[in-house]
């Protein structure tokens, strides 16, 4: 009977409150369909299945499997050894080997240069965004036609009557040239003097010193004689 007493209790309740106090609500009814989306996905869903169930297998191709053992280069043992000798290292490293220092903290300020750089650069942004354009004038702009000179024309011409001549130019028009081959041979004379200049500067370099003689120099004052004073002291005279 307990199991039947909450029930009842809700229906009197319902009843007392009657229905001024119920909203109406209306029943909205969806028909859910899917949407094109949905249908585009299952229509490629079944089109794989359907091409997975008629495959053929007589299609695929036979192929070899390769098995490498790819076992480790001695290179690579080596770099492998040296990071495990590192790590041993620094696992066992004691902090009480190293030396206490101190930092010193620098405050970096600017140079004066450099203030006075920034100074100006804030003063040529100033200048420009406050600068007023009415203080320009007006200019015309003078378009000028720099035609050719009658020294240009010339030159032209001519350079075009020079090209023209050169491409009908006839080959027929040229004269047949025999070639003069001469074969310069030195003359018995140069060949004998050529002999002597080498003879002779064989001698000069093969010439032995100690073949020369001793030799005294004697300096002479020549003094004027007798006779000569006379005729100098006779001319004078004169």
């Amino acid at each position: 009977m307990s199991s039947k007493a909450p029930p009842a209790k809700l229906l009197e309740e319902i009843n007392k409150s009657g229905t001024s106090q119920l909203n109406h609500v209306k029943p909205a009814e969806k028909n859910i369909l899917p949407s094109q989306e949905v249908i585009e996905d299952e229509k490629q869903h079944n089109e794989h299945l359907e091409n997975i169930t008629h495959f053929k297998k007589t299609s695929l191709k036979r192929t070899e499997s390769q098995e490498k053992g790819c076992l480790p280069t001695p290179d690579e043992i080596q770099h492998e050894k040296v990071e495990v000798e590192l790590r041993e290292r620094i696992g066992s490293f004691n902090k009480k080997d190293l030396h206490h220092t101190e930092v010193e903290l620098k405050n970096v300020l600017p140079t004066e240069e450099v203030i006075h750089q920034e100074k100006v650069e804030k003063e040529l942004r100033t200048e420009i965004d406050t600068f007023q354009k009415d203080g320009l004038r007006p200019t015309a702009t003078d378009k000028r036609c720099l035609l050719p000179s009658k020294q240009d024309i010339e030159k032209e011409k001519t350079e075009q009557e020079l090209n023209q001549s050169i491409s009908s130019f006839k080959r027929t028009s040229l004269k047949h040239a025999e070639t003069d081959l001469k074969d310069p041979m030195p003359k018995s004379e140069t060949i004998e003097q050529e002999k002597r200049e080498n003879e002779f500067r064989n001698d000069i370099e093969l010439f032995n010193k100690t073949d020369l003689k001793a030799t005294k120099t004697v300096v002479k004052n020549p003094k004027p004689t007798k006779e000569d004073i006379a005729a100098e002291k006779a001319a004078k005279k004169h």
